[in-house]
């Protein structure tokens, strides 16, 4: 649901569409479908492609992760939307792409508990928001599920540049888990993933913390190392 001060924002400096300029949203309904085609499916670990966003026959020994979705390629309108979301304090773009990511989500027999991936401290600081929490608390809105912030990031490394081996290395190191997972199918929540690195490592944490299982969603998948 939209804050009262979003709502203030948008009559006082209305956003404009990314796409066709129109003043409604950072994304207007009419560019929307444009925008998020069809679902990605591919494994988050080496881009093969897949069925039912599954990693694949290859990749499934090496991680905790059994799918994750993926609304976008992290290319065109949804780079600008993203980059705009995360570095230049668009907050309103949680909405549209919290909306593609639960689209592209399937039906689960049992309950879910939605986990964000944690930002860092000094970047939450920084824009103001988390913006993996964000998405995560309006896709588990959407769906009727719970969330939880069951992860702590314990440092800062920025991926961006970093070789695939330091974001493994680096990711393996970056979270503990501080909530009650025991027991719990978790969705992890980020905005985008590259190697898989920090999905990963994330899904470890949970599952050494008891969780029956780990999927994720995504906003986008970028292709390129």
């Amino acid at each position: 649901m939209t804050s009262l001060l979003e709502r203030a924002i948008s009559v006082i400096a209305p956003h404009s569409c990314i796409c066709c300029g129109k003043e409604s949203n950072v994304l207007c309904v009419a560019c929307t479908p444009q925008v998020f085609g069809e679902p990605i499916e591919m494994c988050f670990l080496c881009n093969r492609p897949t069925i039912d966003s599954r990693v694949c026959r290859s990749c499934m020994p090496r991680t905790s992760v059994r799918h994750v979705w993926m609304a976008a390629i992290y290319d065109g309108a949804i780079r600008k939307l993203v980059k705009d979301y995360k570095f230049n304090r668009v907050r309103a773009a949680y909405a549209p792409l919290a909306s593609a990511m639960a689209d592209t989500l399937p039906y689960f027999a049992h309950d879910i508990l939605v986990v964000p991936v944690p930002t860092a401290y000094r970047r939450v600081r920084q824009r103001g928001y988390d913006q993996a929490k964000l998405l995560a608390r309006e896709i588990a809105r959407q769906k009727g599920w719970s969330t939880q912030a069951a992860l702590r990031r314990q440092h800062g490394h920025r991926q961006v540049g970093a070789s695939r081996a330091a974001r493994f290395s680096q990711a393996s190191q970056a979270f503990e888990c501080t909530g009650d997972v025991a027991g719990r199918h978790i969705l992890l929540v980020d905005d985008v993933t590259t190697s898989g690195a920090t999905l990963h490592a994330a899904a470890a944490i949970l599952v050494a913390a008891g969780a029956l299982s780990v999927n994720a969603v995504v906003a986008a998948k970028h292709t390129f190392e």
